[in-house]
């Protein structure tokens, strides 16, 4: 396994960084919804710690007609999907973010992705992410995870030559990993990219207590992508609050802790990118984002 994260930091380590990034946080707590990226949090005075405002300013514009497929009703339906090209990135939108919101995501995702040479069509995956509590949001992206991966059987069936790959932000990294343990080798994904993804650090765990089945994901996938950062104050900071659990989108997979054992998915990786992204929805936004890794990991997938 290509585990790229530091691997020997402390538990007194981590705690002090959830420590500063609560301090440094404190100001967004009152508005927490604090997972969703999609709805206009208040302004402040300093705006850099305040992610979730982050969130509903840092994306471009998509076309009214950007490719959808939208799996909120059990017949998903798809708005101007391509016709059989060579790749294709579907990309299932964050939390709180269904709708534009969520195309212009998936839209900011393709531009990164063509300013670092990747130039297939990216499709944002529309799923039941408009919720009040966290939990139902998650058993609704298991759940339109799984719808996914019967309409990506019917679409491998029609487009068989297309190289297919995956990719979600915030919550919006639960649904790759349901459809990826729904499809078990069905259809071949040659990659997965998640981004500061809202899903406990031991769930994709090779044990018969993980959410998602290891050998599922190894069969399905070329090669899973975990970018992470300990600066994405939502996954590192409310994600913990909300679920008491740790999220892989801030210091990555975790199959050793208290309530873990077993082993990653031996096509898993994790990357660290604490250095490089300091809030929650830059990962795939041009300029302070990662778009440059994240390419040279599709390619270097192929």
């Amino acid at each position: 396994m290509g585990d790229e994260r530091t691997t020997d930091d402390s538990d007194t380590e981590l705690t002090t960084l959830r420590r500063r990034s609560v301090l440094r946080a404190t100001g967004t707590l009152a508005g927490a919804g604090a997972l969703g990226i999609g709805a206009v949090q208040p302004a402040a005075a300093d705006p850099t710690p305040l992610e979730l405002s982050n969130c509903a300013t840092v994306w471009e514009s998509a076309p009214d007609d950007f490719p959808r497929v939208d799996v909120r009703q059990s017949d998903p339906t798809t708005r101007n999907l391509p016709d059989d090209p060579d790749e294709i990135v579907f990309y299932f939108i964050g939390w709180t973010s269904e709708g534009q919101v969520g195309d212009d995501q998936g839209y900011t995702l393709q531009r990164t992705l063509r300013a670092n040479g990747y130039d297939q069509p990216v499709v944002t995956v529309q799923w039941a992410a408009e919720t009040t509590l966290f939990s139902t949001g998650e058993d609704n992206a298991d759940r339109d995870g799984r719808r996914f991966a019967d309409f990506l059987r019917g679409y491998h069936e029609r487009n068989p030559e297309t190289t297919i790959r995956l990719a979600g932000l915030s919550l919006g990294g639960r649904p790759p990993l349901a459809t990826l343990d729904d499809l078990d080798g069905d259809v071949p994904v040659a990659s997965v990219s998640l981004f500061g993804a809202s899903v406990d650090d031991d769930e994709i765990c090779a044990d018969d207590d993980a959410a998602f089945s290891a050998a599922a994901v190894e069969a399905t996938a070329g090669t899973v992508y975990n970018y992470h950062s300990r600066e994405d104050n939502t996954i590192c900071v409310f994600y913990d609050l909300q679920t008491f659990r740790d999220g892989i989108g801030c210091s990555g997979i975790d199959c050793g802790g208290w309530f873990s054992k077993g082993s990653p998915p031996d096509n898993w990786v994790d990357v660290d990118v604490t250095d490089q992204v300091d809030s929650h929805c830059n990962y795939q936004v041009p300029e302070v984002g990662v778009g440059e890794r994240i390419v040279a990991d599709i390619q270097s997938s192929d």
